[in-house]
């Protein structure tokens, strides 16, 4: 008798927590309406700006770059002396394929 009573207990735990709602309701979601997102249009009055690059400086034989410009494939400018970008672009011009 003292091994069935664990038994029953632990089967009347498991089968309590089993146990399905009885309230017979049941919960629907109320209905959202969601609205269509849309971006305004882009509507400009005023004209148009470019940017001009303004003067070009040589150093270094012929290389020309814009220094109030940004750093890129067709404004490269040149790192400073010893610092580790120089020492990265030196390595690329002697080895080029290590630069990829």
């Amino acid at each position: 008798m003292t091994r069935v009573l664990p038994l029953f207990l632990a089967l009347g735990v498991i089968a309590a927590g089993c146990g399905g709602d009885d309230s017979g309701s049941t919960t629907i979601a109320p209905s959202v309406s969601i609205p269509a997102v849309t971006a305004p249009l882009a509507t400009s009055t005023a004209p148009a700006t470019t940017t001009s690059p303004g003067p070009a400086t040589t150093t270094k034989g012929t290389t020309t770059y814009n220094p109030k410009l940004h750093d890129s494939a067709t404004n490269d400018i040149p790192a400073p002396q010893g610092s580790p970008q120089a020492q990265f672009e030196q390595q690329c011009k002697q080895n080029p394929s290590a630069c990829g």
